[in-house]
C-alpha cells in the first residue's frame, strides 16, 4: 500500500481528534462529579443507578407522608390532652353542684361556668392543621361543629384520613369528630339484601328516591350524603352490610316510608314508623350539655348519679382514643427511623455506582492531556514541511 502525505495528516488529525475526545470526556466528568451520565456510558449500571434513584425517591415520598401523620397526631393529642383536662375542671363543679346545701342561684353560676367550657370545647374540636381540620373526617376544609343556640351540629364525616407509609401499607390518622366528641342519634338497619328501584322514604321529612343510579349499599349511601336536601340533616354511612343513618344534632331522626317499604324492608322502622335498632345521641357535648341543663333544674341526684358517670366514661372514652394515637404515632416513628436508615444505605450504594473518584479522574485527564501534547509533537513531525519552510 502506498502512503501519501495525505494519508498521513488524515490519520495523524483522527488520532488527535480521538485523543481530544477522552480529554474532554474526562473533564466532563470532573466537572459533574459522576461517572454515570448517560445509557451509553455503561447500560449495566445506569439501570443500577435509575432503580437506585427510584427507591430513594420513593424513601423520601414515605417519609414526607410519615412527619405529615406524626405532626397531625402529635396535634391531635394535644387537642385531645386539651379536652381531659377542662372535663376535669368540669368533673370538679358537678361534685360541687351536686353539694345539696347549695341554692339554685349558686347552681345557675356553676352551670354558666361549665357553659364557658363547653365554648371551649367545641373551640378545640375545631382546631386545624395547615388549614385542615383533625375531626372533620376527610371533609378536612369543613369546619366540624357548630353551635346555634343549644344545638351543636356536626359537618364532617364518619371517615378517616388514610395515608400510604409504604409500598400496598396504608394507616389511618384520623380521629373523626363524631367518634370522639359527638355522635348524634343513630338508626341502623338489618343486613340488606335487595334495593328496589322506586321506592322511596322520607328523612326528618325530605323524601329520598331510589333512582337507576343507585344498585348497591354504597350507592345509596353516596346519594344520601350527596342529597342537598339531606345534607344538614343526617349522613349515612356502612359496615358493609347494613345502612346507618346519623342525624347531625342531638334531634331524633323522623323516618317514614313513601313509596313500598324499603324502610320496613330493611329492619329501620316497624310497621307504623317508630324506629328499631337506634341509638341516642352521645358523646362529650352531650354530657356536658345534660349536665348543664341538670344544673338548672337542681337535679342534684342526676347531678351526683347519671352525669357523673357519663362523664367518667366519656374521660375513659378519650383516654382509649389517645392511646390509639400514641400507638399508631410510634408506628410512624418507627417507620421514619427505618426510612432514614435505607435512604443513607441506598445513597452510598448510589455513590458507588455513579460518583468519581476525583484523583484517579485527575490523573486520567494529565495523563491524556500529556499524550495530546506527544501527539502534536509527533503530528508536527510528520506533517510535510511547506514552501515557506524551504524559503
Amino acid at each position: 500500500m502506498r502512503v501519501t502525505q495525505k494519508i498521513l495528516t488524515d490519520r495523524s488529525m483522527q488520532n488527535l481528534n480521538n485523543i481530544l475526545s477522552r480529554v474532554l470526556r474526562t473533564q466532563d466528568i470532573l466537572s459533574s462529579g459522576k461517572e454515570i451520565r448517560r445509557p451509553s456510558d455503561d447500560p449495566v449500571r445506569f439501570n443500577q443507578v435509575l432503580s437506585l434513584r427510584t427507591s430513594i425517591e420513593k424513601l423520601d415520598q414515605y417519609t414526607s407522608n410519615v412527619e405529615d401523620g406524626i405532626n397531625w397526631l402529635n396535634l391531635v393529642d394535644e387537642s385531645l390532652s386539651s379536652v381531659s383536662g377542662v372535663l376535669e375542671k368540669v368533673r370538679t363543679l358537678v361534685l360541687q353542684g351536686a353539694n345539696g346545701t347549695l341554692t339554685a342561684e349558686d347552681r345557675e353560676m356553676i352551670a354558666t361556668e361549665i357553659e364557658a367550657y363547653l365554648e371551649e370545647l367545641i373551640g378545640t374540636a375545631n382546631t386545624s392543621y395547615a388549614g385542615r381540620h383533625l375531626f372533620s373526617g376527610t371533609q378536612t376544609l369543613t369546619v366540624p361543629f357548630s353551635r346555634e343556640g343549644d344545638i351543636i351540629t356536626y359537618y364532617g364525616d364518619n371517615n378517616s384520613i388514610i395515608l400510604e407509609i409504604e409500598n400496598n401499607t396504608t394507616l389511618a390518622i384520623g380521629f373523626p369528630g363524631d367518634d370522639v366528641f359527638f355522635r348524634g342519634f343513630e338508626a341502623s338497619s338489618n343486613v340488606i339484601n335487595s334495593i328496589n328501584i322506586g321506592d322511596s322514604f322520607t328523612i326528618n321529612g325530605e323524601t329520598f328516591t331510589i333512582d337507576l343510579t343507585i344498585t348497591s349499599l354504597s350507592d345509596l349511601v353516596n346519594s344520601i350524603n350527596n342529597d342537598p336536601n339531606l345534607k344538614s340533616e343526617v349522613y349515612a354511612l356502612s359496615d358493609g352490610d347494613r345502612l346507618i343513618l346519623r342525624s347531625r344534632t342531638a334531634e331524633p331522626l323522623v323516618l317514614a316510608d313513601v313509596n313500598g317499604t324499603p324502610l320496613e324492608d330493611w329492619g329501620m322502622i316497624d310497621s307504623g314508623v317508630d324506629i328499631l335498632n337506634s341509638r341516642e345521641a352521645e358523646g362529650v357535648f352531650k354530657v356536658v350539655e345534660d349536665i348543664i341543663k341538670d344544673l338548672r333544674n337542681n337535679e342534684v341526684s342526676k347531678l351526683s348519679g347519671e352525669d357523673l358517670g357519663n362523664l367518667d366514661e366519656a374521660l375513659d372514652n378519650l383516654l382509649a382514643v389517645r392511646s390509639q394515637v400514641g400507638a399508631r404515632t410510634l408506628r410512624l416513628e418507627n417507620s421514619r427511623n427505618r426510612f432514614e436508615e435505607f435512604s443513607v444505605n441506598f445513597k452510598k450504594l448510589l455513590s458507588l455506582n455513579e460518583d468519581i473518584d476525583v484523583a484517579e479522574v485527575v490523573m486520567q485527564l494529565n495523563e491524556h492531556q500529556n499524550v495530546y501534547q506527544m501527539a502534536l509533537a509527533a503530528t508536527a513531525r510528520v506533517i510535510q514541511p511547506t514552501l515557506l519552510d524551504f524559503l
